[in-house]
């Protein structure tokens, strides 16, 4: 009888920033000229988590992978307004067509938000 294989899972994530799991009021606006099918061009969200380089967020929403976008983030526990541009990386349902996730990268941010979100990264650790 031949053994079977074990497939070992990685032990730690290959992110580059640490992230903190939480839930933050957002104000997405498309950065570019397309618009949703309702006509609008800003919807809200909550993050899932949030890390220096990106956000997870969960809205009812689905974007395009690569749509450019500007956010705006409220830490609440911080009372601190953040806001970037950043692109979508990926994106899947989380309850059919009512409820998504959606991965941004941040590609604009100015350096005192970046260490706001720093400070707050991994000070929650």
């Amino acid at each position: 009888m031949r053994k079977k294989k074990q497939v070992s899972w990685p032990t730690s994530e290959r992110r580059r920033d640490s992230r903190v799991n939480e839930e933050d009021k957002v104000v997405i606006e498309l950065y570019s000229d397309a618009q949703l099918p309702s006509g609008k061009k800003i919807f809200n969200a909550l993050t899932k988590d949030i890390s220096p380089g990106g956000v997870r967020l969960m809205t009812n929403v689905v974007l395009p992978t690569g749509t450019p976008i500007r956010i705006e983030i409220a830490l609440s526990k911080r009372r601190k307004l953040i806001q970037a541009a950043g692109k979508v990386r990926w994106a899947r349902s989380v309850y059919g067509e009512e409820l998504f996730e959606m991965g941004v990268e941040f590609t604009e941010i100015t350096p005192e938000d970046k260490m706001i979100l720093l400070e707050h990264t991994y000070r929650k650790r």
